[in-house]
């Protein structure tokens, strides 16, 4: 069962990263925080779990960011703002966006497979659902995709993909080598530091802090343009203002989506809620979740007196569901 999200984590990988062949950096990025939608319709449609009021809004937003930000890639493209310098891969930014957005929905299949696996009767820790999933990744790329690709017919010697020629060039070159060991650290790095956010606050901060990563890619992305070299990087165009306004939304619907949780913005008919008060909905999760406090505390006291008596219950593992765009992968 621990091969399937990595099937689903390949294929999303595959899909986003062909797509940012047609894009910049940054809209990429955005494009890949519509996942929150994909996951929210498969929460309420596949695993059964009703959406609230609120978490609707939320995907609303997120749906109008997607389009402001799409939007932003098709007009640059078609203004001529951005020029890519390989012709065989720029003048098709609608493909990029679909590719992404093709690679968020894989993605959203893989956070609720994964979400599942997590809550059944016997869970499968967070630690040994990432492992699993990178071993059988591995023997998957191994076995199944390097041979596919390689008989594939395609302009790399003859192959879509030669992992020969790969592992040559792998070989020869200092600059791969170093920029493999820099990517493999920090992707290592990144889950470490996920593992200890979700450990030390909780999923939901995990989400929230998740969705500022195209705030940090974007502005590098300025900054190497401007200060380092025009030759990498990313300009500001016409168009990036509605990038910018695309940014703003996609957090205030993430933020509104992860409600009542702590860093999550609250409707309860503020100006920036448009007049929408869902007091009852806010409340009514509050109380729900003391109340499974309290069960969970009773439980656990039972437990100890059992024990002491020699005859421990048996204990139905309960792990709480996650609401929001939350990857395991931490």
């Amino acid at each position: 069962m621990l091969a399937i999200p990595a099937v689903f984590d390949i294929g999303a990988t595959a899909l986003s990263t062909i797509g940012l062949l047609y894009l910049d950096v940054s809209i990429y990025q955005l494009l890949r925080g519509s996942g929150i939608i994909f996951v929210a319709l498969m929460k309420q449609f596949v695993l059964g779990d009703r959406l609230f009021a609120f978490q609707w809004i939320g995907v609303f937003w997120n749906v109008a960011a997607v389009i402001l930000v799409g939007g932003t890639a098709i007009l640059n493209e078609k203004t001529g703002e951005i020029v890519k310098e390989d012709d065989e891969t720029g003048g098709s930014a609608m493909l990029g966006v679909l590719l992404v957005m093709a690679g968020a929905v894989v993605q959203a299949m893989q956070f609720v497979f994964e979400e599942k696996v997590m809550t059944m009767d016997v869970p499968s820790p967070p630690l040994l659902l990432i492992g699993m999933e990178g071993l059988w990744g591995t023997i998957i790329c191994v076995v199944v995709v390097y041979p596919f690709v390689y008989y594939l017919p395609g302009d790399d010697h003859g192959s879509y993909e030669d992992p020969f020629n790969t592992w040559a060039m792998f070989q020869s070159s200092g600059t791969i080598q170093a920029a493999f060991a820099i990517y493999f650290l920090t992707i290592l790095l990144y889950n470490l530091f996920a593992v200890l956010v979700t450990y030390m606050l909780d999923s939901i901060w995990h989400a929230i802090l998740d969705n500022f990563r195209p705030i940090t890619v974007w502005m590098t992305d300025l900054f190497i343009f401007y200060v380092i070299t025009a030759s990498f990087g990313e300009p500001w165009t016409r168009w990036s203002p509605m990038q910018l306004i695309g940014l703003s939304v996609l957090l205030y619907g993430t933020s509104v989506y992860n409600a009542p949780n702590e860093g999550s913005l609250k409707l309860l008919g503020q100006w920036y809620a448009l007049g929408i008060n869902l007091r009852s909905e806010y409340e009514g999760i509050e109380l729900q979740e003391q109340e499974d406090s309290q069960d969970e505390e009773r439980t656990k006291q039972r437990k100890r007196s059992s024990f002491i008596k020699g005859r421990p219950p048996h204990i139905a593992v309960y792990i709480k569901a996650f609401r929001g765009l939350t990857s395991p992968k931490r």
